[in-house]
Order: C-alpha cells, then structure tokens, then sequence
C-alpha cells in the first residue's frame, strides 16, 4: 500500500515535477556557469589538445552503432574509451575533476538541496489537508530553514554520496579488465551497487525533512527523531526503497538511451518527486498519522505500534 499511495500522489501531484525541473535548469545554469569561470583556462588546453572533439566523436559512434543485443558491449567500449583519452590527458584533467567535484558534490548538492523543503511542505500541505501550496511560495518562507538544513546535510549526507561515488567508480573499472565475461557482468554490479548503497541512504534520512517540517523540529533534533523511528521498521523501508531505486535507474538509463539524453529533463525530476513523496508516505505511516490520497480518499494507516516489528511491541506496553 506504501508504493501505491505514493504513485497515487505522484500522479495528484504531478504539477511539482515541472517546477523541479525550472528548478534544476536553473542550478544546472549557475553551477555551468560557475564551473566555466573557474577551470576556463583547463578546458582551453583540453580543447586544443583535441580532447572534446575525441570525446564527441566516441558519445556519437556510440549512440550512432548502439544495439539493444549489444548495449553492454557497446557501453564496455564506450568506457574503455573514454579511459583511453582520459589517461592520454591526465595531467590537465586532474584538476577539472578536483574542481568538478568540489562544485557538483558539495555546491551544486547544497544549491539543489535549497529546493527539498519547498517540495516536502508542498507535499504536506496537500496530504495533510488536502490544500494547494505554490512551490515558489514554499521556498521564500522555508528559505531560512533550507539553509540550516542543507548546511547540516552537507556533514551528513555528502560523505555518503562521495562514498557511492566512490564504489561506482571502482565497478566501472570492472570494463576496462577486457575480459568478455566481466563486461557483461561488470552493468549488474554497478546497478547493483548504485541502488543498494543509495537505498541504505535513502531509507536513513528519507524522514528527515519531514519530521522537521510537521513538527518544527531543529534540525539535529529531526535527524535523530526521524532516524530512530525509521530503523525501526529499516527493513520493511529499505526492500521497497530498493525496488524503488533499481526501478528509477532502469528508467533513466532507458530515457538516456533511447532519446539521446533528452528523456532525462523529465524522468529525473519525475523520480525526485516520487522519492519525496515516499518520504512523505513513510513518515505518515511510522507516526499513525490520517493522510490525503486524493479530494475524496483518506488513509488511515495502522497505529505506530502495529507498523514496527513485533520485537518492539514490547516497548508500548
């Protein structure tokens, strides 16, 4: 029931996923911006050393040649590509991916991040009593809040994300071993790597936001209260966070794949908004909490007692 109300609020509030869209464009706009002023003088070496112009021409032979029979092989040599001209160019890039990371995990998750208050307090509005809120409205008022939010997210979470980084990047190295059955292989385990690290996330601090907005919570006191109360039901949240986040990634990869890239404007702000909404979802459900589905439908979910595992009845009696 928990995925089906989330796909039925998805579908109510489906109008948000244009707004976090404008949104992302927007930070995508400052970040470029701001990453361009900045490694200017690196992109001008790479670019006269030919670099960009080998990097085009291995993106578009790809999708050019790709077959849906042969995609991880094609994907295979695409990387073992691009790890070619890399290491050719690896004193001029070194610093582009210092500087790119720096602005990507740390500015660019904080300036992205300034939105997720808005969202969840649109959400609330809406599930909780079943009015519209304006995101733009949402995100002048909870602006302060965002702030504190995102600063304490940034010790919180990014080390989590620059470890999935991390583990991404050292599956990828699997394409680069040359052999046939490792290629084949090495998509699954990235997949698989990619969904299982980012649902342990997920699952941790999906309540977070939530349990600081309904109860006006400090942020500390949010993450401690919103966790405590997740891990005990981890394993009920993290298996449909799960399924959720292999679902997500099949769905980017096929939106990558079959429009060129031009799929993702949609289905990556589609599923930020699905995540938030199961965030959403959970929260009420952990708390016992009555919930809007829709104008005429109400979810009563079971008491917070009953949601936990048996193991912890022992602790309302």
């Amino acid at each position: 029931m928990v995925i089906t109300n989330t796909a039925k609020l998805f579908i109510r509030n489906g109008g948000l996923v244009w707004r976090i869209l404008a949104y992302l464009l927007g930070c995508l706009l400052i970040l470029g911006g701001l990453g361009l002023a900045i490694c200017y003088p690196l992109i001008v070496n790479l670019s006269e050393a030919g670099f960009f112009t080998q990097l085009a021409d291995i993106v578009v032979n790809s999708f050019a040649n790709i077959r849906i029979d042969q995609i991880f092989s094609s994907i295979s040599e695409l990387i073992v590509s691009l790890g070619t001209i890399i290491s050719q160019n690896i004193a001029e890039i070194l610093p582009l991916v210092i500087v790119f990371v720096i602005i990507v995990q740390f500015f660019g998750y904080f300036l992205v991040g300034l939105s997720e208050l808005a969202i969840i307090d649109c959400l609330y509005g809406y599930m909780g009593s079943n009015a519209k809120l304006g995101f733009a409205n949402c995100f002048i008022k909870n602006l302060r809040k965002s702030l504190k939010l995102q600063l304490a997210k940034m010790l919180v979470v990014v080390p989590f994300n620059l470890i999935i980084t991390c583990a991404v990047i050292c599956c990828l190295m699997l394409f680069t071993t040359g052999s046939f059955i490792i290629s084949v292989i090495a998509p699954f385990i990235c997949v698989l790597v990619l969904a299982l690290l980012s649902s342990i996330k997920s699952t941790l601090f999906c309540a977070w936001t939530p349990c600081m907005l309904a109860r006006d919570y400090g942020v500390w006191y949010a993450l401690k209260q919103s966790t405590n109360d997740v891990c005990k039901s981890f394993g009920k949240i993290f298996g449909r966070q799960f399924v959720m986040m292999i679902c997500f990634i099949a769905i980017n990869f096929a939106a990558w794949i079959l429009t060129a890239g031009v799929g993702l404007l949609l289905t990556i702000p589609a599923c930020i908004l699905f995540n938030k909404i199961f965030g959403m979802v959970i929260y009420f459900y952990i708390n016992g909490q009555r919930f809007y589905v829709d104008n005429d439908q109400i979810i009563s979910p079971k008491k917070k007692e009953d949601w936990e595992p048996i193991s912890n009845l022992k602790n309302v009696i």
